[in-house]
């Protein structure tokens, strides 16, 4: 039996991440109390990622393939009163819990500072840009570590279930209900799809992508380019 209640539920989407995800499970795990569940969300890995959910994890849910879509089944067994999305390439070393609570006492939604882990200056910039414009936009990204009180996410009707930019749409919904709250505590981010394919190209194509999205282009369509590239 417990001796307190589940106060954070910790919801990672995955496919095929079994390096990424048990180097996140393991420092999750150091760092939480009874206070807080981790659950799992795969989407069909092929790899070794749910045999590592399994040990390390609270709860594995199989879902469907699709980020909003397993992030969406993940909630619905989470039994805490916060929900926080992390990526699996994720890495931080704070008290979040803490951090967290304390914060979301007053409010109802908010993200962590994204540091993506590469020592070149360019990724330096990319940072500083990406968190000064969730600033003053009041939109985050799933890099960020977005968490929400479940009561809101219920309310919004959580993530809208399309296969990109599903976190744009949430911010978007929930900026309107109130002000989030932006921790100065960092979530370091892998950089690898800016290394794959350029960092400039990249921020290129995502900013393109998202005024596409802004004037209307269907997510499908804009997922099939996403990932094609």
């Amino acid at each position: 039996m417990r001796k307190y209640p589940i106060l954070i539920s910790i919801i990672i989407p995955t496919l095929n991440e079994e390096k990424n995800l048990e180097n996140l499970l393991k420092q999750l795990k150091e760092l939480k109390t009874e206070r807080t569940e981790i659950i799992v969300s795969d989407g069909g890995s092929t790899d070794e990622t749910r045999s590592v959910a399994e040990r390390f994890a609270d709860t594995l849910v199989i879902s469907q393939k699709g980020r909003a879509l397993q992030m969406n089944a993940a909630a619905n067994y989470a039994t805490g009163e916060i929900l926080w999305f992390l990526h699996s390439d994720s890495k931080l070393y704070f008290d979040y819990e803490t951090e967290i609570l304390s914060q979301l006492s007053t409010r109802s939604w908010g993200w962590c500072t994204a540091k993506l882990d590469s020592t070149k200056w360019i990724f330096r910039v990319i940072e500083s840009l990406m968190n000064i414009r969730s600033k003053l936009t009041h939109i985050a990204t799933g890099d960020q570590g977005f968490f929400v009180r479940k009561t809101l996410f219920i309310q919004v009707n959580k993530f809208p279930e399309i296969p990109l930019m599903e976190d744009i749409v949430m911010s978007r919904k929930l900026k309107r209900i109130g002000k989030p709250y932006v921790s100065k505590n960092e979530i370091h981010t892998s950089c690898r799809k800016w290394e794959q394919e350029g960092p400039i190209r990249t921020i290129f194509h995502m900013w393109i992508l998202r005024a596409r999205f802004f004037l209307g282009a269907p997510p499908q369509k804009l997922a099939k380019v996403y990932y094609r590239a």
